[in-house]
């Protein structure tokens, strides 16, 4: 208690019972309390709104307000002011329900003496006081912790972006080595292997054929080494045919390099138009495929591609040893390699999630969801290409004319290789050169060659989709694909499109000069 008077609100309408509670007070404190009486609950309300008290002494009966009422009344309308509940004799029970409600002790009249009130008042201040300290501190650590809290998610969401960069930056780099191989080095050699089976066929000299011939053995080796790295560092026929064909590629791998035999069954709607979608699918399929191989003791598997709702679902399910969903996680982690936990990071990390079923000697079930958001269509040739000749057979050609070639090959380099050998050939006219897919519909529109020499890999619109739109807008114009993928996938994708064969660059110039010969 400090020098300055105690002020207390004493609300007591039972004149007998303040004049008492008075008088104790003053006989056990000698002055120290100021006491403010108010007969009724309103009362007592406007005067703790219209001046400062240090406690209040409240009675829970009085005209205008009963029981507990009273105290959350009280409590609403001061709620930083210590309580003391007044009860009569048969009200204790009240009373501790009071206190449970807010109030910090009660009394029962006519046992309280100034001692005990003393007492009683001195506590409720200190209680309150200790309770205002902890309310603060409470909020004080709520706060703290909504902070640290907040920070915390803020840093997982920069690992997490972090981590899925990283990633996107590996698949990335991967893919640019993979097209720096393809797209120049693979070609360059495709070219001189060309060049050399040329000066192979003009040559006299057995030696010089002979070294030649030993050359060309070199090149093939060089071409399937750096076509085997390709496909290590990244399928080409994920991106050239797309997700499923890549998963039906993968089922072939597999079953080659580890003897799993993979049933694949895949809706080609469900193609994610998301490179970053595409290429994670394709991973998580070859990582949870080599789980199997080390883990379910097992020589069958299925991959399942579909659509599911708004989201693409990726199954991978075999029957063999199972295992307890339970021990997987960070520390508990059963795939290899890419890793579960990685791939349950990634996959969030794209708006997806994961789905396992499994129980020992029960087999696995692996359902990856990723949002489905479909790839556009290749675009059909521009109007102006659109108003040129329409569809239709090509114009019938008297015998013994030369068949009119159209090359389309992004590389400059094995577009001039493609029109040497032509030239070299009198039944032969190179009628124009493409160096993209949507380049090659277009000049097919306007030139109508007897025979286009399609690329598969090409900026803009792929020779697939190129030979697609070629094949069904101009009947008589057929369509030959030449590659360096040797993948019997892409191979079909072009057939199906229309093409009338398929054959790789670095194959005898004499079976593509054939092929033109045999359309």
């Amino acid at each position: 208690m400090t020098d300055a008077p105690f002020r207390i609100l004493l609300v007591e309408d039972n004149a007998a019972d303040a004049r008492l509670l008075e008088e104790n007070l003053a006989d056990a404190a000698s002055g120290r309390f100021e006491i403010a009486r108010a007969e009724r609950l309103a009362d007592a309300l406007h005067r703790l709104d219209a001046e400062p008290f240090d406690a209040l002494l409240l009675d829970l009966s009085l005209p205008d307000s009963h029981g507990l009422e009273t105290v959350e009344r009280v409590r609403a309308a001061a709620s930083g002011l210590p309580i003391i509940v007044l009860t009569s004799l048969d009200d204790e029970v009240l009373g501790a329900q009071a206190v449970r409600l807010g109030a910090q002790d009660y009394l029962v009249k006519g046992q309280a003496d100034g001692r005990l009130l003393t007492r009683a008042l001195r506590y409720a201040v200190e209680r309150q006081r200790i309770e205002e300290e902890l309310r603060g501190l409470t909020e004080f650590l709520e706060e703290r912790v909504k902070e640290r809290t907040a920070m915390a998610e803020k840093r997982a969401a920069q690992l997490q972006a972090m981590a899925l960069e990283l990633a996107r930056a590996e698949q990335r780099e991967r893919r640019r080595l993979a097209q720096v191989l393809h797209d120049h080095l693979q070609q360059l050699l495709a070219v001189a292997r060309m060049r050399v089976g040329l000066l192979a066929d003009e040559t006299r000299s057995r030696k010089l054929r002979a070294a030649l011939e030993e050359v060309d053995g070199l090149l093939d080796e060089s071409i399937a080494a750096s076509r085997s790295l390709t496909v290590e560092l990244s399928p080409p026929v994920l991106y050239d045919a797309g997700l499923a064909p890549a998963l039906e590629w993968l089922a072939t791998q597999v079953q080659e390099k580890h003897g799993l035999a993979v049933a694949v069954e895949a809706d080609r709607g469900a193609e994610p138009a998301s490179e970053d979608t595409k290429a994670f699918l394709f991973h998580a399929a070859r990582e949870l495929l080599f789980n199997v191989v080390k883990h379910a003791r097992v020589g069958r598997a299925s991959v399942r591609l579909s659509s599911c709702g708004g989201e693409v679902a990726l199954e991978v399910r075999d029957a063999g040893a199972g295992f307890d969903p339970a021990e997987l996680g960070p520390g508990g982690d059963r795939v290899s390699g890419f890793g579960l936990f990685s791939i349950r990071e990634r996959l969030e990390a794209l708006g997806g999630r994961i789905a396992i079923e499994s129980a020992p000697g029960q087999g696995a079930c692996f359902t990856l969801f990723a949002p489905r958001r479909f790839a556009a269509v290749g675009e059909l040739p521009p109007a102006e290409a659109a108003q040129a000749a329409p569809g239709g057979p090509a114009p019938a050609r008297k015998a013994g004319h030369r068949t009119r070639v159209l090359v389309a090959d992004d590389h400059a380099i094995v577009r001039e290789g493609l029109v040497g050998l032509f030239e070299r050939h009198d039944d032969l006219e190179v009628v124009g050169q493409a160096e993209d897919g949507q380049a090659a519909v277009e000049m097919a529109h306007a030139l109508r060659p007897d025979v286009v020499v399609m690329d598969v890999s090409m900026p803009r619109l792929n020779g697939i989709e190129a030979t697609r739109h070629i094949t069904a807008a101009l009947p008589g114009v057929r369509v030959i694909g030449l590659s360096m993928h040797e993948e019997a996938d892409i191979a079909a994708q072009m057939r199906e499109a229309g093409a009338t064969c398929y054959l790789v660059k670095d194959g005898p110039s004499a079976a593509l000069l054939a092929a033109i010969r045999g359309v």
